[in-house]
């Protein structure tokens, strides 16, 4: 058989097992070819077949050793008697000196294909060329063939890593070939020759650039578009995403379960979860409850159990937390919309948000918590009372401020005890509503209460309470506590005392006075009863404008203590500085 009559299967023996080129598809063999074109020919056809089986048989399996040393020596045979060796490389055929030495149509085993595919556009073979050098192009021909990653480097990048010394590629980006590359071939660009998905294209061709001009836009339609890229309008955006995923939820033909949606559900949960957003969370739980609501289709059994626990998520102390926490700074008033989200998610408002206090410090999230606790807490006035007794600082201070909003006289007593808790904060809360309450018969109980209950320097506060109501029921009361406490009490309280008595009392409880400061006794006078009680009636008597009230001060002036005595001589004075100027 002659040279140029040689088929594949004698210039490219292969393998036990291994395919031969005529069942993968392999070249064309093409008539009318020199000797040095058909010695070109088989090279690449032996090239093109051992990169397709390069990594499918074990790198030391003899045979296959033995089909890349005779490759080697092909190359270098060919090199050596012709020199440097060109090959053009088009869409499906590779060329030397003006003839198409390898053409495979087949897009999925030609060399050409892969090649021109990835930018390749000529090869230039030198002498020198060596094993090493083969073994780097099999693996990398190899790579291309097999490799079924997107993501993997093209044939040109591999080749420019490699740094050939004896091979030069001439390449440009990857792209389709066009009608004008493979005019003049026996190659022919047809629909069942199209590129696979994942060929980069061509860039495509841009417009001339232009310089900008003005067009006119209506008000309207400026304030629509402002309206669209407001970030007020996003929480609405939010919803109306979820409204459109219903009909795909419910559609059949798309079986979709809303465990593959429920991640935009959560995330838009916690978007909404503000106090910025609470109208469109109300659209948001409104519209989970109505999901939940319809029946689930037969391609999403779990979707009832999964909408629930979303619908739990919306109302749990996390949520309540968030929403409290959301609230300005500068905000000290409920929003009304509040209460209805928590209406609608929260199974129990009043200890979810009561909770959240007990970590929260900021001013406003306290401030707007005592309010929800108001709003709730009128139906659970006794959980209010629970909570306040465990309660300390701060805490404790808010949720009397609740029960004295809302417990009417129901509270007066429970505040007015509180004068004396061991909390200063508590007490300071409990003096503070017991003077900002409409006066009563129980807030004057109250005051008393808090009066003997609370320590000296808060007394005075109560003292003033106490004076402002004018109620002389306190006459009583207030001379019981200096008769009881006279001995325990400093001179300057029982004078703030005597003042107050003397208001209250006037000119009729002058002789009262009088007897609290009689002299007795029959060679040396002295006055009766502990030296508080004494001052007391002193600056009571100061308070009276009668004349009787200077007459009693300065008989007991002489029968009483140095120390008293200084404080009867004030009382004169003040009686003098009260005293109307004559005309």
């Amino acid at each position: 058989m002659a040279e140029n009559e040689r088929t594949a299967e004698d210039l490219f023996p292969q393998p036990e097992g291994a395919e031969t080129p005529q069942e993968g598809g392999e070249q064309e063999q093409r008539a009318g070819l020199s000797r040095r074109q058909q010695r070109v020919s088989a090279l690449l056809t032996r090239l093109a077949a051992t990169a397709r089986s390069f990594l499918l048989y074990d790198a030391h399996n003899e045979a296959i050793s033995r089909f890349i040393a005779q490759l080697l020596d092909q190359f270098v045979s060919l090199l050596a008697d012709e020199g440097p060796l060109t090959l053009l490389v088009q869409p499906f055929e590779i060329a030397f000196e003006g003839e198409v030495v390898y053409l495979n149509r087949d897009r999925d085993r030609s060399l050409a294909f892969r090649l021109y595919r990835d930018g390749v556009r000529s090869l230039r073979f030198r002498p020198g060329f060596d094993w090493e050098e083969l073994a780097k192009l099999l693996e990398i021909l190899s790579i291309r063939y097999t490799g079924v990653n997107q993501r993997e480097e093209d044939v040109v990048t591999l080749l420019w890593k490699a740094r050939f010394r004896n091979l030069e590629v001439v390449s440009v980006e990857g792209i389709l070939p066009d009608d004008d590359e493979t005019a003049g071939t026996d190659a022919r660009w047809t629909d069942a020759m199209a590129l696979p998905d994942h060929v980069d294209l061509p860039r495509p061709a841009l417009p001339t650039p232009v310089g900008p001009s003005w067009v006119h836009v209506p008000a309207e339609t400026l304030e629509r578009l402002r309206a669209e890229a407001s970030p007020a309008q996003v929480p609405a955006d939010c919803v109306a995403l979820l409204l459109r995923l219903r009909d795909d939820l419910n559609d059949p033909a798309s079986h979709l379960a809303f465990e593959e949606v429920s991640h935009l559900f959560t995330e838009v949960r916690d978007f909404l979860l503000s106090e910025d957003h609470l109208s469109a969370l109300k659209s948001y739980i409104g519209f989970v409850w109505g999901l939940a609501g319809e029946d689930a289709p037969e391609w999403d059994p779990d979707r009832h159990a999964a909408l629930y626990e979303l619908l739990e998520t919306c109302g749990d102390r996390r949520a309540v937390r968030r929403l409290l926490r959301s609230v300005p700074a500068h905000e000290r008033k409920l929003n009304p919309e509040l209460i209805d989200v928590l209406d609608r998610a929260c199974p129990d408002p009043f200890t979810a948000v009561a909770d959240a206090l007990q970590e929260e410090t900021g001013a406003a999230v306290r401030a707007v918590g005592r309010q929800i606790l108001e709003h709730y807490g009128k139906a659970k006035f006794e959980l209010l009372e629970e909570r306040f007794v465990a309660a300390t600082g701060a805490m404790a201070s808010d949720l009397l401020r609740v029960m004295a909003n809302i417990g009417g006289d129901k509270a007066v007593d429970l505040i007015a005890r509180q004068a004396s808790h061991p909390d200063r904060a508590v007490q300071d809360e409990a003096l503070w509503h017991l003077e900002n309450m409409p006066y009563s018969g129980a807030v004057g109980r109250a005051f008393f209460d808090a009066f003997r209950w609370t320590d000296p320097v808060r007394r005075a506060r109560v003292l003033g309470m106490i004076a402002r109501t004018r109620d002389k029921r306190f006459l009583d009361l207030l001379a019981g506590f200096v008769t009881n406490q006279a001995d325990g009490l400093s001179y300057g309280e029982a004078a703030q005392i005597g003042q107050v008595l003397g208001d209250l009392g006037g000119d009729g409880a002058s002789a009262r006075w009088a007897e609290w400061l009689a002299p007795a006794g029959l060679f040396r006078k002295t006055l009766p009863g502990p030296p508080a009680r004494q001052v007391a009636a002193a600056l009571a008597l100061s308070e009276i404008r009668a004349d009787e009230a200077a007459v009693i001060l300065e008989g007991a002036l002489d029968a009483a203590d140095p120390e008293v005595q200084q404080w009867i001589l004030g009382a004169l004075a003040q009686r003098q500085r009260n005293a109307p100027r004559q005309p």
